[in-house]
């Protein structure tokens, strides 16, 4: 597997497969999520501040959440129903029960390599501080239900949580049609959910066969990955220093040293082509395949 492509799945390395499909796409179901607004005819300039102020909030509500929040309050807020805040949860305990598995011996050695140098202090300083934020706790709910990830990403995905829609049944099927990936696509275009447009670049790898729209088939080939995950940076998406994606990308590839995704993939490539197709791409993302649709 090409690098490029395992940079675009690393948030994936972590989960455990959940099992058993199942299909919403026929459902009428408003996502609860913050961020969740679906326009179905063109929307008014203040219809579309109102919609950017909505979008805005759940921004900072995730943010709160994956950077800030103690495991209680996560835990207490995915027991009240919050979706986000129970996907949230799902996510502490993959990273949890892999702290204490298969990232058991890397700790140690990403420590050893912020002592010896300081560029790589920042970052692994704070896993660490992750690590004690929610682990520590964590540990007694999975030693009660090691399924505990498990549970909550299917509850939020149940309940509407568009992005725990897509990761569940990502996890569950071995290839999407073209038809399933569109419906992602176009929930992620009403939601504007960046999240959403992140969860893209982590199904594509999911696709079954090329994509019929021979204008937008190059967003959807493999090493397309990063623009996706750009856009979804651009538009909100946490992609700093101290972001589940850099510090996953920190403990998969060791590379921990950059101060946002962005300036990772310069380090990548310095080919100037490479650059100018992952700019076209990202253009082709946004101007077409995501721009909203006048109905």
């Amino acid at each position: 597997m090409k690098k490029g492509v395992v940079i675009a799945l690393c948030v994936a390395v972590l989960a455990v497969g959940a099992g058993g499909a199942w299909w919403w796409a026929g459902r009428d179901r408003v996502s609860s999520s913050p961020a969740a607004v679906a326009p179905k005819t063109a929307l008014t300039p203040a219809e579309r501040a109102e919609r950017a102020e909505r979008i805005k909030q759940a921004i900072a509500h995730r943010r709160h959440l994956w950077r800030e929040a103690s495991y209680i309050e996560i835990r207490q807020a995915a027991i009240d129903g919050d979706l986000v805040a129970q996907r949230r949860l799902s996510e502490a305990y993959e990273d949890c029960r892999a702290f204490d598995g298969n990232l058991k011996s890397t700790m140690p050695f990403l420590s050893n390599l912020a002592q010896s140098d300081p560029n790589f202090a920042p970052t692994v300083s704070a896993i660490l501080k992750d690590k004690r934020r929610l682990c520590v706790q964590a540990a007694f709910d999975l030693a009660k239900n090691p399924a505990a990830a498990e549970y909550w990403l299917h509850k939020s995905a149940k309940s509407g949580d568009v992005v725990s829609e897509m990761r569940y049944f990502g996890r569950s099927v071995p290839n999407l049609s073209h038809s399933q990936f569109q419906y992602f696509i176009d929930k992620a275009r009403e939601t504007g959910d960046p999240d959403a447009i992140f969860e893209l670049s982590v199904l594509l790898s999911k696709l079954d066969g090329r994509w019929p729209d021979p204008i937008q088939a190059p967003a959807f080939e493999t090493g397309a990955e990063q623009a996706w995950i750009v856009v979804a940076c651009r538009a909100g998406y946490d992609c700093d220093r101290g972001s589940r994606l850099m510090n996953l990308i920190c403990l998969n590839t060791f590379s921990c040293t950059k101060l946002n995704f962005e300036a990772y993939l310069s380090e990548l490539s310095t080919d100037p082509a490479l650059r100018a197709g992952l700019r076209q791409l990202q253009v082709l993302i946004e101007g077409t395949i995501l721009k909203p649709k006048a109905k």
